[in-house]
């Protein structure tokens, strides 16, 4: 191969490393300090520094945004380990209020235990049945606990209603709000006594009161004991409304209910 075929194939890569040779001796210290170079160095330095600030500012603008892609990685990243951590706190928290209240509750089941003066024992509602036809509790107790067919179930607050059916381990509560609930009752006030009928709401149905009667709204209505089922002086409710009717025998009186059973979690079942 002739000299100048082989300098004319090689051309770019010779020009290319006469160019370094070129920049180098221009920025040795020696060469600096010559004058009769400047007109020379001042071209070749100016285009070399600007590559060189072209390829300084292409690397640190890659530099740059890998190194924000990372850092948001890793930002998403604490962000969902603490949404998890927030997640699981609130489940906790949620989990350690609802066993405050249920310790409440059971505190103040306890305490109505404690005072009633028969034997009762505890029974969590595990179902409820509230349709228009029918209003029952279905507890975790039967016969195996020592549960019978009409024994009464309670709460701190008043009668819930009776046992009207039984399996080993657990039981039907007929809701005294059903219509085919009828409690032998008395008016606390005027003593006057009629019975309290479920209306398949959440009202009762006090009847049987004469129409000469001084009950008012706001009197207290308690168990008589006259049907041999619910124990005389059981809270049933309070009477909400009176009407008088000079034809008519005796008076129409509903009364609401003292149990609240849409918030009824727990009952007392009388046992003796």
């Amino acid at each position: 191969m002739s000299k100048p075929r082989f300098f004319y194939t090689h051309k770019k890569g010779i020009l290319l490393i006469v160019i370094i040779l070129i920049a180098i001796i221009l920025m040795s210290p020696n060469l600096q300090r010559r004058p009769r170079y400047y007109l020379i160095e001042r071209p070749i330095v100016f285009i070399i520094s600007t590559v060189q600030s072209g390829i300084t500012s292409i690397k640190d603008g890659i530099s740059s945004t890998w190194n924000g892609y990372i850092n948001l990685v890793r930002v998403q990243e604490e962000n969902t380990r603490l949404k998890k951590e927030i997640d699981a706190l609130k489940a906790e928290n949620s989990s350690y209020k609802e066993m405050a209240l249920s310790f409440e509750r059971m505190q103040a089941l306890l305490s109505f235990k404690e005072t009633a003066p028969f034997k009762t024992i505890s029974a969590r509602i595990i179902g409820k049945d509230t349709s228009n036809l029918f209003k029952t509790f279905t507890i975790n107790r039967g016969e195996k606990d020592g549960i019978k067919k009409d024994m009464v179930a309670i709460a701190p607050e008043g009668i819930v209603g009776k046992v009207v059916r039984t399996s080993g381990s657990s039981s039907l509560v007929l809701l005294s709000i059903d219509r085919n609930s009828e409690i032998a009752a008395i008016i606390q006030r005027t003593r006057d006594e009629g019975i309290v009928e479920g209306k398949g709401s959440s009202l009762t149905h006090l009847k049987y009161i004469p129409v000469l009667s001084d009950i008012k709204a706001g009197d207290a209505v308690i168990a008589s004991g006259l049907d041999g089922i619910y124990p005389k002086g059981l809270n049933i409710g309070k009477v909400i409304s009176v009407k008088r009717d000079d034809a008519a025998l005796f008076l129409e009186i509903d009364v609401m209910p003292d149990t609240d059973f849409a918030r009824l979690e727990e009952v007392l079942v009388i046992t003796n």
